[in-house]
């Protein structure tokens, strides 16, 4: 890893669907040689995913974090367990944690009745080794930085748009070829959905237009860059402005979510550390501005992602 690669991977992690010739570049190399560097970060496993980041809402479906909490479960039992969530068409993003929790993962579903379904279907898969479960709605407000793992602090925006447009089933599957690679090329796009390049680019840009494509992105290995990843759950007992303010500047801080009206905690902190050290600086600092409002519910380190934050194979099919 080099400047170079930094770079290129910020701009991809801003927009993953970035044509290689402008990306080439932004990176200030030839589109050989950025094309090189996209396949050698993916042989070395440093890129995982590139993928499209859709407003699920937008498509009838919200969304709810499920934390698992396992007992008597051998090593592999639970990598049997791991593989057989990562292939619900309802489940998104996945990992294995160490902490109060041992499974974080994130649902989407149309409504009670069909949160419930999936519920059941993951203790279906879990039984006899679920101790317990939450399942709670996520943030009301997200703001996520995760070129901070570059050193580059650029916070990651979604352009939510109320425009509607009305989508049929070949939206569907530009939808869901995009959301597995967000850099599939129109040509590739146009045999899957048998329409033309130019109709392909016409009807991707009206998903871009109403806010239901809100940007493209990749996901990382952290570890392979050297970093744990925590997730702190806070509880705060008055106005947080100027801890928002201090988490957007902390150069370690990858993400906060807001939630509204949890009994337990009320923000989840995402961080990035070198070690155990590392996270004691910032917790040490962050009892020291903010000891006052703040309470720390749970902490726990994400292990790897397995499976990443793209939307499931269920949405299209429904």
């Amino acid at each position: 890893m080099d400047k170079k690669d930094n770079k290129l991977l910020a701009e991809l992690i801003i927009d993953s669907r970035m044509p290689v010739n402008r990306l080439a570049k932004k990176v200030g190399v030839s589109r050989e040689v950025a094309n090189y560097r996209i396949n050698r970060l993916i042989k070395e496993k440093i890129i995982l995913n590139f993928y499209t980041i859709i407003d699920t809402e937008k498509l009838g479906f919200l969304r709810y974090t499920c934390f698992l909490q396992l007992k008597g479960i051998s090593r592999d039992k639970e990598k049997t367990i791991i593989d057989a969530l990562t292939k619900h068409p309802f489940i998104t993003y996945m990992a294995p944690v160490i902490g109060k929790w041992n499974l974080v993962l994130d649902i989407l579903a149309k409504d009670r009745t069909h949160l419930e379904k999936i519920i059941k279907e993951i203790k279906d898969n879990v039984n006899p080794y679920l101790d317990n479960y939450l399942i709670i709605n996520t943030g009301t407000e997200q703001e996520m930085f995760p070129t901070k793992l570059l050193g580059i602090n650029k916070k990651l925006i979604f352009n939510k748009k109320n425009k509607s447009i009305k989508i049929d089933k070949t939206d569907l599957k530009i939808l869901q070829a995009l959301s597995k690679n967000s850099r599939a090329e129109y040509k590739d796009l146009s045999k899957k959905v048998n329409l033309s390049a130019n109709a392909i680019k016409y009807r991707i840009n009206n998903l871009k237009e109403s806010g239901i494509i809100l940007g493209y992105t990749i996901s990382i290995d952290m570890r392979k860059l050297g970093y744990e990843w925590y997730n702190l759950q806070l509880k705060l007992n008055e106005d947080d402005s100027k801890l928002k303010e201090f988490l957007r500047q902390y150069k370690k801080i990858i993400y906060f979510y807001k939630y509204i009206g949890h009994e337990n905690w009320d923000i989840d902190v995402g961080i990035i550390v070198k070690n155990s050290l590392d996270l004691r600086e910032f917790i040490l600092e962050l009892r020291e501005k903010f000891g006052s409002i703040i309470k720390i519910y749970d902490i726990y380190v994400i292990i790897e992602e397995s499976k990443g934050n793209y939307t499931p194979e269920g949405i299209f099919e429904e």
